[in-house]
Order: structure tokens, then C-alpha cells, then sequence
């Protein structure tokens, strides 16, 4: 009789088919990025006159490596490190596996696998942000730049401005998608012959991976344009408390209530069209691309 395979062995199939999305997606990230840091700006900031500018300065290589790096470590990262420990989590607290499980359980265990992967991610985004925003090239696309002068100047809390935001957007959206992941499935395979498997996963991704972006674009517009407001600012270093990060909160509010005066409900929406692109697309390929790796190296 064969042995169980160990949890260990869906990290492969898990990391090829995170690494080959955030490949394919990071061109629609950057372009979400730019469109959602100019939230806080006003409407004045057009795609096209985003676009025009990043081009302007970083030539058109600049939208495949701008920022490149820390995106390719970011993504990867935390896709593996949600796929994997979503199961896990699933059948640790509810003692059933997540095949098994309600949207309500598979929402909670979601949200709570996703906690590990928000706080470590987070001096990654600053940097990130750092380097797509970066009209000057002070950096020079190269994010330990980055970090070690918000270290220098800004202390080790420097790098995790925004921080709530950034747990905020991971946890909705892992929520959401592994939520309703198995629903639009199925729905697809009303649609689709019963032999097009990889197009119904494809189908049932994208549409999960939508839905996910519904609840978490307010926070990723908020953050970036938190992020951004204070990245522009003087530095100053601020010694972790409980007060720091009661602040953090609270700052975070702020700027959602001054994209709101600014802009409407809506302006807490901005980017959302390239937001849905990049997570749909994301979710699609991910539901895709990690069942092909786990047959192919024949994980179950």
C-alpha cells in the first residue's frame, strides 16, 4: 500500500505555479500600483497620464523591471506561503479538510493562514512601492537601496508603514477567494464541457480571484497612498510602542476619509479595473497552474 504523502510535498507544485503567476502578472501590478498610489492626488491622475510619466522616466523596460525583484520575492512568497498553509489551518481548527468545509470555515481558516504571510511581506511592499514610485532613481531599481536607507533613516519601524493596510488587503482577499473558490467552480463546469479542466479551473479562479478584490481594493488604495504620503515626507524614526501602532491605524482611517472627501466612495475604488485584472488573473492562474504542477509531479 503506498505511504501518505507528507504536506511538504505540495511545496513544489505550490511555489512552480506561484512563481510562473506573479511572472506573468507583475506588468498589470505595476500599472495597478501607479493607478492606486494616485488615489490621494485627485481624479487628475489619469492611466494614460501614469502611464506617460513611468514611461518617461524609466523607459519602456521599466514596466517589466521596475521594481521587479521585490515583486517576483513578494508574490511568490506569499502565494506559496497561503496555498500551503490554508489546508493546514483548515483541518487544525475545524479537524476536517478544507474539501470538506464550509465558505464560512474555509473564510475563517483563510483569514488566519493569512496572518503569518501579511507580517512578513510587509518591508518587501514598502520597498516595492519605493522603487515603483521612484521618478528620480535614487535607488536604482534595487530594493536592499531601499531598505537600508529607511533604516538609516527611519528605524526598523520605518519598514512597516502601512502595515495595517497591507494585513488588512491579504487577509479580505484570502478570505474571500478560498471562500468562494470551490462555488465558481463548480459554476464554471455548468458552462464548460466536462473535459475542459484546466479552463473551468482557469474560469473558477478568475472569478474568485474578482470577487476577493471587492473587499480588499478600499485597503490597498488606502495603504498605497498612506505609504506614498509618507515615503514623500522628511524621515523620522519613531520608536516601536503600542501608541505607534494604535497610530498606524488611525492614519489609516484618515486617509480613507480624505480619499472619500476628495474623490467619493468611489476614489477608494480607484485602479479597481486593474486590481480585478491582476487578482482575477492571479486566482485563475493559480487554481490553473498549482493542480497542473501537482499532477505533473504527481502530488495529490
Amino acid at each position: 500500500m503506498a505511504s501518505q504523502q507528507s504536506v511538504w510535498s505540495t511545496l513544489p507544485p505550490i511555489t512552480a505555479g506561484a512563481l510562473s503567476t506573479a511572472t506573468i502578472m507583475y506588468p498589470v501590478d505595476l500599472l495597478r500600483a501607479l493607478k492606486m498610489s494616485a488615489a490621494a492626488e485627485g481624479k487628475g491622475g489619469s492611466t494614460a497620464t501614469l502611464i506617460k510619466n513611468f514611461y518617461a522616466t524609466h523607459g519602456l523596460k521599466g514596466f517589466a523591471t521596475q521594481g521587479v525583484v521585490p515583486e517576483m520575492v513578494r508574490a511568490t512568497y506569499m502565494r506559496v506561503l497561503k496555498f500551503f498553509l490554508f489546508p493546514i489551518t483548515h483541518q487544525a481548527m475545524f479537524n476536517k479538510p478544507e474539501n470538506k468545509g464550509s465558505g464560512l470555515t474555509k473564510a475563517i481558516a483563510a483569514g488566519v493562514a493569512s496572518l503569518p504571510e501579511g507580517f512578513t511581506i510587509q518591508p518587501i511592499e514598502v520597498s516595492k512601492i519605493a522603487l515603483q514610485l521612484d521618478k528620480e532613481k535614487k535607488f536604482k531599481n534595487n530594493a536592499g537601496a531601499v531598505i537600508r536607507e529607511i533604516l538609516k533613516t527611519r528605524g526598523w519601524t520605518g519598514l512597516f508603514i502601512g502595515y495595517f493596510g497591507i494585513q488588512y488587503r491579504q487577509t479580505s482577499w484570502t478570505a474571500a477567494y478560498f471562500a468562494s473558490l470551490q462555488f465558481f467552480s463548480e459554476q464554471s463546469k455548468t458552462v464548460l464541457p466536462a473535459d475542459w479542466k484546466m479552463t473551468q479551473n482557469l474560469a473558477g479562479g478568475f472569478a474568485a480571484g474578482m470577487f476577493g478584490a471587492i473587499f480588499n481594493t478600499p485597503g490597498d488604495v488606502i495603504r498605497s497612498s498612506q505609504q506614498k504620503a509618507i515615503l514623500a515626507a522628511e524621515p523620522v524614526k519613531y520608536p516601536f510602542s503600542v501608541g505607534l501602532c494604535a497610530s498606524g491605524v488611525k492614519d489609516f482611517f484618515a486617509m480613507g476619509s480624505k480619499i472619500v472627501a476628495a474623490n467619493g466612495i468611489g476614489g477608494l475604488y480607484m485602479g479597481f479595473g486593474f486590481k480585478a485584472m491582476h487578482l482575477g488573473g492571479s486566482g485563475a492562474l493559480l487554481a490553473m497552474l498549482i493542480p497542473w504542477f501537482k499532477g505533473m509531479m504527481g502530488v495529490k
